[in-house]
């Protein structure tokens, strides 16, 4: 919106192109946009009633400017009432009804801060939206009243040149103001009705055109808040008709060498559930794919987001000559299995206590400040299904150096709240028996292949 707009949008408040209704929905809704955190189905059905509603336009702008201010400059207010609403006074059974619900799990609620900030919306944005109205209708009740006690006035007013200021600042009027208030004003505007269907149809256009740029950027998000890394994405190709994800292009930096990537995919495919995706669950049928590395230099350094534990280096190799490749694929197996299990006990030792009365403020609280106020859920906490699952995964191929064949991953059940699955989660490395035995063979034929009988010097080196 242009400023010559604004201000005429401003001005035809005060001359009466809009009553105290219009005027107290324009800035209660727009104050409202502004403090809701991030983007979810809440925002969007306030901008529609925006859209919608017989509201002017400058005062909705200058509120929203007011509420995103509000939102940034209280987001550790929000998250503290966000808390204090859920957990003490009560309403944690009605957020988990919410936040387990199709479509209403798009509200966001469940969102500390969001929570937290209905109250304000509610409180200070209703309490401005009535002081501005009360204060614009008592304005326009008093140019009415001197417009019809004083002649002078009425004769300034009638002035061309007047008029002529008063078109350019504040639009066109048609009648006089007290003529405009006489006015019925309906609830619904008829122009603004075509105006939120069209939005409404750029948004769900925008969802369809750039939906694989958002997944793109809530996988990597999702994935370095969980390794503490930077993590970069090639592409993705989400079809939720088909329900269906492919990742291509994955790096994920590994946070105690930040030169080398300690995954890194060339592609991954994922069948997914749409059904669980409206409640904003991730789960997964099937997560396949065929070639993964590890340990892999970056082409520039990733960035650490936190620091990594520190693990047991591993022991020194062994030359064991023409045996030491078999030996060493066996080893880089085991240890690889060594790692996965790992990852499956941090998985199980990480899962929200969903059976606790309320999580740890504190613990919350650090958590906030890390995150963001304005990103910290309590949807782990509120869940009665885990929030992501992997029902089958198969990783082949994965190679923890060119020299050896790939390794194996198989894993089942996989998920955010290993409490909350009825089945059983399993998650295991392994080592490709037909790449193992043809390991056997090149070195049987190495060894007694020749004419020489093998000695344990040929076998084991020196």
């Amino acid at each position: 919106m242009n400023p010559i707009k604004l201000i005429r949008k401003l001005g035809k408040a005060l001359r009466g192109g809009s009553k105290f209704r219009e005027i107290f929905l324009a800035v209660l809704l727009g104050f409202a946009v502004g403090m809701i955190p991030g983007v979810n189905l809440t925002l969007l059905l306030c901008i529609i009633l925006l859209l919608l509603l017989n509201t002017n336009g400058g005062l909705a702008v200058l509120a929203f400017a007011i509420g995103k201010i509000c939102c940034l400059a209280l987001a550790a207010a929000t998250f503290q009432i966000g808390y204090f609403l859920m957990h003490t006074v009560g309403l944690i059974g009605l957020v988990r009804a919410l936040a387990d619900t199709p479509v209403l799990a798009l509200l966001d609620l469940h969102v500390y801060s969001l929570l937290g900030a209905l109250p304000i919306i509610v409180l200070v944005g209703g309490g401005m939206a009535w002081a501005v109205g009360a204060l614009i209708a008592k304005a326009q009740a008093g140019i009415v009243s001197a417009g019809e006690q004083s002649e002078k006035f009425r004769k300034v007013a009638e002035n061309k040149f007047v008029r002529f200021l008063l078109w350019l600042a504040f639009g066109r009027r048609k009648g006089t103001l007290a003529e405009v208030m006489a006015q019925p004003s309906p609830l619904f505007a008829r122009n603004r009705l075509i105006a939120g269907a069209v939005v409404v149809v750029i948004i769900l256009i925008f969802q369809v055109l750039f939906v694989d740029v958002l997944a793109r950027k809530g996988i990597q998000s999702a994935i370095s808040l969980a390794s503490g890394a930077e993590v970069n994405v090639a592409d993705v190709d989400l079809s939720l008709l088909a329900g269906r994800l492919v990742v291509e292009g994955l790096e994920v930096t590994d946070p105690a060498r930040p030169t080398h990537n300690q995954v890194q995919a060339d592609r991954i495919v994922t069948d997914l559930s749409v059904g669980d995706l409206l409640a904003r669950r991730f789960v997964v049928d099937m997560l396949e794919s065929d070639s993964m590395r590890m340990d892999v230099e970056r082409r520039t350094p990733g960035k650490v987001y936190r620091e990594p534990e520190e693990e047991e280096a591993p022991p020194p190799p062994v030359d064991l000559g023409k045996l030491g490749q078999y030996k060493a694929y066996l080893d880089h197996a085991k240890r690889l299995h060594e790692k996965v299990q790992k990852l499956r006990e941090y998985l199980k030792s990480n899962e929200p206590d969903t059976e606790a009365e309320q999580p740890d403020k504190e613990r919350l609280a650090e958590e906030a400040r890390r995150r963001g106020y304005l990103r910290l859920s309590a949807k782990d906490y509120l869940a009665r299904h885990p929030t992501w699952v992997i029902r089958d995964l198969v990783i082949r191929n994965v190679k923890v150096t060119d020299e050896l064949p790939g390794l194996t991953i198989e894993g089942k059940n996989l998920s955010s709240h290993p409490s909350l699955l009825p089945e059983k989660a399993e998650l295991k490395a392994k080592v490709d028996e037909d790449a193992l035995e043809s390991l056997k063979k090149g070195l049987l034929e190495k060894v007694l292949g020749g004419k020489e009988k093998p000695s344990l010097k040929g076998l084991f080196g020196k």
